[in-house]
Parts: structure tokens; C-alpha cells; sequence
């Protein structure tokens, strides 16, 4: 699965702290893609918002990056006197196209129980 974040950028650009800025000004476009399907850890589970950090963003080869990040996601349930904050680290790799950051992010959504029969 991608997703993109449309940006006046050059293919060959290589500024690591130039992408992690255009990112991080974007990161909302793209937030619930990065968090995944949260309802693996709990029905309850809900992203924290504005909680994504780019910790950092590292070249790996032919205008392709990893960027690793964090954000937190909060498990509310009054009847088990629950409220928890979890920070949850992650990694994604993103190339640079024409006019865009195309990030490949693994589609982890939760199949339903008819998808498992």
C-alpha cells in the first residue's frame, strides 16, 4: 500500500533534513496510514493526535530513504480502569517521484471474521 505526500521536490534531491522538514509539515496527510490498524492491541486503542516525530531519515540508494518515527496511541476503558499511553517506534521506507514522497507502507488492517472463514 502507498501513500503520498504531493510536494514540490527533485528526484535526485538527497537533503535528509529537507525531507524530514517537508514530512513533518505533512505527516497529518498520512498519519493514520503510518499508525496502521490499531485495533490489534484493543477494540479501545486510539491515536493520540499530533503525536508523530520523525526521529530520523537515513539514504539508502537511487533516491530511496528510511525514515524511522514514533507516535503515541491511548487504550481507554472505564470498565477495566484503563487509560494508557503507549509510544509506539516504527520504520518506512519512501522514494522520491516526480512531485511527490511515495511512501510503501505495509497494509496491516484487522480482516473481519467473514475474511477469516
Amino acid at each position: 500500500m502507498q501513500s503520498i505526500i504531493h510536494c514540490d521536490i527533485a528526484v535526485d534531491e538527497d537533503d535528509c533534513e529537507k525531507l524530514q522538514a517537508i514530512i513533518q509539515g505533512n505527516i497529518l496527510k498520512i498519519a493514520e496510514s503510518l499508525a496502521g490498524d490499531l485495533q490489534w492491541y484493543s477494540q479501545n486503542a486510539q491515536l493520540v493526535p499530533n503525536s508523530f516525530k520523525i526521529i530520523s531519515i537515513q539514504p539508502l540508494d537511487n533516491n530511496r530513504f528510511k525514515m524511522l518515527y514514533d507516535f503515541t496511541w491511548n487504550l481507554f476503558n472505564p470498565c477495566l480502569d484503563l487509560n494508557e499511553f503507549r509510544t509506539q517506534h516504527e520504520e518506512v521506507l519512501f522514494h522520491i517521484a516526480p512531485g511527490a514522497l511515495v511512501f510503501s507502507v505495509i497494509d496491516n488492517t484487522r480482516p473481519s471474521p467473514s475474511d477469516e472463514l
